[in-house]
């Protein structure tokens, strides 16, 4: 079974690199994949996310996010 892990983040460089490293652990034994969706980060959180090869989006504002389903 394929499944998504959707992570939504706002200036989380400080936890994101390990938070992303015990998740792609985690994702190895399973088929899974991880999506991180960011709200308009102003620190370095999309390039530790961009190092890790995962999908980013940028959702700024609510009616952004509610019309893509974050």
């Amino acid at each position: 079974m394929r499944f998504s892990i959707i992570v939504p983040v706002l200036n989380e460089e400080a936890v994101l690199d390990d938070q992303l490293a015990h998740l792609i652990v985690q994702c190895a034994q399973y088929d899974c994949e991880v999506l991180i969706v960011d709200g308009g980060s102003t620190d370095n959180t999309i390039n530790i996310a961009q190092r890790y090869g995962q999908v980013i989006h940028s959702a700024r504002g609510r009616a952004t996010q509610m019309n893509a389903g974050a």
